[in-house]
């Protein structure tokens, strides 16, 4: 009687053409969905809709105006403060005025000069570099054109002869986004390229690896078709995915065309594709639901970008599950589409390697307990941070651009607080705000303030009390007539001060601090708020987010796919060998980011749990019961790397070379992605190859003592 494996590898032959039709429909109308999709890096694709915090930040931008400000500074051989030289200022100001999506621009034309502190930081010392502060206008719009609004900025900005350079958290964005869709897409067409050449040499048949290709290729396309259809956009996290896909991918069809290989020649094709089929089909089918568990543990994160890559990361392991057994019969039933017959030097090389484990277990055990105690050091030194502009190089266009505006014009980065209170008007306050500048500008970081006081023209050492009555209402009266839109963002309908503080570029956790330090030297009392908002605000809250995605992410899909281990295999102590067999690279990799330097940030904020989902591939396929036979745990981990051995060790080699090779992406994040995945797919096949059997030996060493028979019972059992 046929088994049921049998029966399902019979039926794919039998509808294979019918099933490859069905490929080719799916793959067209994914086709037509990937188009629309778009590339998003902003800050809020990390809050869901309903969080306090970023409703909090939408409430301010709609007090103040959209606080997305782009600094334009513009270079000449003359100097600006010159009366040619203000000419030349007003009509840049023009220009970049009516660029379509631009709210105000602010500079030494458009600033009365009773606001010498404003129009001090509008143009540099030595005159030849003149600033214009750029204030863009609806938030959805400035969202959806961000780039082309920024390459009409800096067209409009050059009348010729002019060096024009931009600054801003929105033209970081916009560089984010451009890395990741054009730098990042070239090195990961590379870095497929280089796994489909080295797929050629493992392979050796042109129609094999084209084989390989058409299902790699189709399982992409579903994935970023339904990704698309969702109205999805791609990111610095979930860019990874094609990757990933491609990972499964190519593994599962490894394995197929392996084990078609392993039949024996004599037979007809079908009965070797449909018998390769049947003994690799379980284990696929367990590798992939272990890999989207793992994923979809991701989609209980209060981070949506985290629980989007969750989503569609399961969605993807399941379309090359799909892909692969949709495609490949048929494409095995060609005649010039034959897998090769194993030359066994990789076999002999993983059995090899399993014998150490097996032969000196304890030596074994106690390199990787070193290689643990090591990484564990490394892990205490990891940082919890994210730096924007540190994802892109130091020779990076606009790390340059903004370093040189820093330099000639001062650093740029508002840090806004809001003070609420019964009435922010009464003199007292305002003496408040005065105290809290002057207090701020002492601190090291702090380079400039600016306040309603300084828009009224009230100098900061001048106290607001001792202004006769009524003088600061009138005053406000002539700026909201003469200049509304500087009253606006300073001063709301509501009764709401805005008091923002320059600073350097930071990351998340420097503006951290600092904002304690500034609200420290705070002198208000009882009934007036002070309280840290806008986009500075904002990012600092995603630190401590980063944290709780991480473990709580990672703790979740070991705990789903531990028990998927248990159920699949029906077998504890198979269970608790994947425990330590899946939990060492992933220390071993975190210890190394600790080690070199690398953060945990918004760019590796999910490694541990991507890192742990294509992993556990390699330990399912070993773990698993040896088929129908009633081997011992030891010996069915020889059997299982005897016939999957040289398939694993295949994939990791061939992955490995496409992972390297987006470590040399301009772009950080995804260099990291592309080290650390090569790095955690090394130390995982090492680990399932020798830790496994060492681990294994012992417990049958254990068993046999405890024993009176000397049996190995247990192990029998399992």
């Amino acid at each position: 009687m046929k088994s049921t494996r049998d029966s399902v590898a019979s039926w794919l032959w039998q509808a294979r053409f019918a099933l490859l039709a069905l490929a080719i429909v799916l793959t067209a109308l994914a086709s037509t969905q990937l188009p629309s999709l778009g590339v998003s890096n902003s800050l809020e694709i990390w809050y869901p809709e309903d969080d306090p915090a970023l409703l909090r930040y939408r409430e301010f931008q709609e007090r103040f105006g959209n606080d997305e400000i782009i600094v334009v500074a513009v270079t000449g051989d003359a100097s600006f403060d010159s009366t040619d030289g203000r000419d030349r200022v007003a009509e840049i100001t023009d220009q970049l005025y009516y660029v379509d999506g631009v709210h105000t621009v602010s500079s030494i034309s458009s600033v009365p000069e009773a606001m010498a502190i404003a129009r001090d930081r509008l143009i540099s010392d030595d005159g030849r570099t003149a600033a214009f502060i750029v204030q863009l206008g609806d938030v959805r719009e400035t969202e959806a054109r961000r780039h082309q609004i920024l390459d009409e900025l800096r067209g409009a900005a050059d009348p010729g002869g002019h060096d024009v350079r931009l600054a801003g958290y929105g033209v970081i964005y916009d560089t984010l986004n451009q890395s990741s869709t054009e730098g990042a897409a070239v090195l990961l067409i590379a870095a497929h390229l280089l796994m489909l050449l080295l797929l050629f040499i493992v392979l050796r048949r042109a129609g094999v690896v084209a084989l390989t290709i058409g299902v790699v290729s189709v399982a992409t396309i579903w994935t970023m078709g339904v990704y698309a259809l969702f109205d999805q956009k791609l990111n610095m996290v979930t860019m990874a995915l094609p990757t990933l896909v491609l990972v499964i991918a190519i593994a599962d069809c490894v394995h197929v065309l392996r084990a078609v290989a392993r039949q024996p020649t004599e037979w007809s094709r079908q009965e070797r594709v449909t018998r390769g089929i049947s003994e690799v089909l379980v284990p696929c089918l367990l590798t992939s639901l272990t890999t989207a568990f793992g994923f979809l543990a991701l989609t209980l994160s209060a981070l949506p970008i985290v629980a989007t890559l969750g989503q569609f990361g399961a969605i993807g392991m399941l379309a090359a599950l799909i892909a692969a057994f949709l495609i490949l019969p048929a494409g095995l039933s060609i005649p010039w589409v034959d897998p090769p017959v194993a030359d066994g030097r990789l076999d002999r090389l993983t059995l090899l390697t399993h014998d150490i484990g097996r032969r000196r277990p304890w030596t074994v055990i106690a390199a990787f307990a070193l290689m643990v105690v090591a990484a564990l050091v490394g892990i205490r030194q990891i940082e919890t941070d994210t730096y924007s502009i540190g994802y892109l190089s130091d020779q990076h266009r606009t790390r340059l651009e903004s370093d040189f505006v820093e330099t000639n014009l001062g650093p740029y980065a508002p840090l806004d607080f809001v003070i609420e209170a019964e009435d922010v008007l009464d003199p007292d306050i305002l003496d408040g705000v005065q105290s809290l500048q002057r207090a701020a500008l002492a601190l090291d970081d702090v380079t400039w303030s600016w306040s309603l006081l300084d828009a009224l023209e009230i100098a900061v050492d001048t106290p607001a009390s001792s202004l006769p009555a009524g003088e600061i209402d009138a005053r406000l009266a002539r700026l909201r007539y003469f200049s509304p839109d500087i009253a606006a963002t300073m001063i709301s309908e509501q009764g709401t001060l805005r008091l923002s503080f320059g600073a350097p570029m930071m990351s998340a956790r420097q503006v951290q601090v600092l904002i304690g330090q500034i609200e420290d030297v705070a002198p208000f009392g009882d009934g007036i708020e002070l309280r840290a908002d806008g986009y500075a605000a904002l990012y600092t809250r995603i630190v401590d987010r980063i944290v709780r995605a991480q473990i709580a992410g990672f703790a979740t899909a070991l705990l789903i796919i531990g028990a998927t281990i248990a159920i699949a295999t029906r077998s504890v102590s198979r269970c608790l060998l994947a425990v330590p067999a899946n939990l060492i690279p992933v220390i071993a990799t975190l210890g190394l980011m600790g080690w070199i330097g690398v953060p945990l940030d918004v760019a590796t904020a999910t490694i541990a749990t991507v890192i742990l989902g294509l992993i556990v591939d390699d330990t399912v396929h070993i773990l698993r019961p040896s088929t129908g036979t009633s081997a011992d745990l030891r010996t069915s981990i020889r059997n299982n790397v005897r016939t999957a051995g040289g398939a694993l060790s295949m994939t990791t080699i061939v992955l490995c070379g496409g992972f390297l090779v987006l470590g040399l992406a301009e772009l950080r994040s995804v260099a990291w992605f592309g080290g650390l995945s090569a790095f955690a797919m090394l130390v995982a096949l090492v680990t399932d190859l020798m830790l496994l059997p060492a681990l294994a030996e012992l417990g049958t060493v254990r068993a046999r003592r405890r024993s009176p028979t000397g049996l190995d019972r247990q192990a029998v059992t399992h």
